[in-house]
């Protein structure tokens, strides 16, 4: 039964109860609280209402609970009313700047959508890594003076808590890169928005933040495109309207893919890498679980991550004739390393047993890959037909799709076989870290635990 009903019974049953006897009306016309000569009824109908008003403030704050915040799965802007239209139109008149109309959608925003902890520090450093600055504005302060001489609009600007630097107001479009003119003396700042987005989900939140949960991550990429689709809504850069919905796209394609990333980071390498690494003197040979004293009971919470050599070696020769081009009767200690080298790579197409084969190894098959905007890394792998297959438990394989980059150390053995091991990223397909930071360096002293 809801609280509601609870209620409603409680009220039926004053207003039903049988008239109180002439006993308890004596009684109640001597109590002191009863003025002289107040009739019972009149006692019994201000017992009521006693109640009912009780019941109803009561409720009332109940109800403060339930307000939506902004950020729910279907919360839709309401339409805006003719006056609401027309300060939009005043707010983001298109002779202002951009910085300008940017700084006033911000606050705009903040203060019609209800904030978590999480949310405003996320929120914070987006804004940041896009060149907005958090905290008061240096001399922002206003006395009685300016407020005088300055209408509300005015006022709120100055004293905004995010804003964009005066050094960034010559914003341009990121498409007139080839039409300014090399004798302007004055730098200009181009602004980005899905450059700023594919920076901010698919390597701030899933390397800086540490957010890998899926519910973390759909609160993540709810947030950005809460505020782009705000942006879009109010119409405050329409001059960048398909960059922002490129944006959005890019929101919707992270949303899909990092917790892909987040499951095959946790699985890679598998079993089988593991056991080839502990093998032929690779990372996992260095953590190989140490004996247990005599009378130490091995409990599984103290169980070590490694591979015992002898774990190693059985899980090596079950599985290594299902790879071809591998000599697997070359004796073990006669297998020597040709090359390690530490390899970024994009996926370009995944290949796992058919259905109901007792196969238990896919592969993974991936080329060179060098992050955009920076110089190219020569590989051994670059003239490589095919380019490099990383052999892995299919159960792991399967989270792999085309376009995926994995940053791994990849060893090359004199029996032809090819392993890999220490997976320092498993990033999705738009991954872009921002490297050139200067100004833009965002406080990593974000915990989210």
């Amino acid at each position: 039964m809801s609280a509601i009903d609870d209620i409603v019974d409680q009220l039926d049953s004053l207003t039903t109860a049988d008239p109180p006897s002439s006993a308890s009306v004596e009684k109640n016309t001597t109590a002191p609280t009863q003025p002289v000569g107040a009739p019972a009824d009149d006692d019994a109908a201000a017992t009521v209402g006693a109640a009912i008003k009780k019941k109803k403030k009561k409720g009332g704050r109940k109800k403060g609970k339930t307000l939506p915040t902004g950020f729910e799965t279907n919360f839709t802007e309401a339409p805006l009313t003719p006056d609401e239209f027309s300060k939009d139109k005043e707010l983001y008149d298109l002779n202002k700047g951009v910085a300008e109309r940017i700084e006033v959608a911000v606050q705009r925003y903040k203060a019609k959508r209800k904030f978590n902890d999480i949310r405003h520090r996320l929120l914070e450093a987006y804004l940041f890594l896009g060149g907005i600055n958090t905290g008061a504005k240096m001399f922002g302060g206003v006395d009685n003076k300016f407020v005088k001489d300055h209408d509300a609009e005015d006022i709120a600007r100055y004293k905004a808590t995010d804003y964009v630097p005066d050094k960034m107001h010559r914003i341009r479009l990121q498409e007139q890169d080839d039409e300014l003119d090399g004798d302007d003396e004055d730098e200009e700042y181009a602004i980005d928005f899905n450059y700023i987005v594919r920076a901010f989900l698919t390597d701030r939140i899933p390397f800086a933040f540490g957010l890998k949960k899926p519910e973390d991550i759909e609160m993540s990429v709810n947030l950005i495109r809460n505020f782009l689709n705000f942006i879009l809504y109010h119409n405050v850069c329409p001059e960048f309207t398909d960059n922002i919905k490129l944006a959005i796209k890019t929101c919707e394609l992270a949303g899909d893919e990092l917790p892909i990333c987040a499951v095959l980071s946790d699985k890679l390498p598998g079993s089988f890498n593991k056991a080839c690494s502990t093998l032929f003197g690779g990372y996992w040979s260095l953590i190989i679980p140490q004996p247990w004293a005599p009378g130490e009971e091995k409990e599984n919470s103290n169980l070590e991550p490694g591979l015992t050599r002898e774990e190693a070696q059985k899980i090596y020769e079950s599985l290594v004739h299902e790879l071809p081009h591998v000599d697997a009767t070359v004796p073990l200690d006669k297998v020597t390393e040709i090359a390690k080298e530490w390899a970024a790579l994009e996926v370009t197409g995944t290949w796992l047993p058919e259905p109901g084969s007792p196969l238990k190894l896919g592969k993974i098959i991936c080329k060179p890959w060098t992050q955009e905007d920076t110089k190219p890394i020569v590989s051994r792998w670059d003239n490589v037909e095919g380019g490099v297959s990383l052999w892995c438990e299919k159960t792991v394989a399967q989270y792999a799709y085309v376009g995926m980059h994995l940053c791994c150390a990849v060893h090359e053995l004199t029996n032809g076989l090819v392993y890999f091991d220490e997976i320092s990223g498993v990033m999705c397909s738009q991954y872009l870290e921002i490297i050139d930071e200067k100004d833009l360096d965002v406080n990593s002293d974000y915990d989210f635990d």
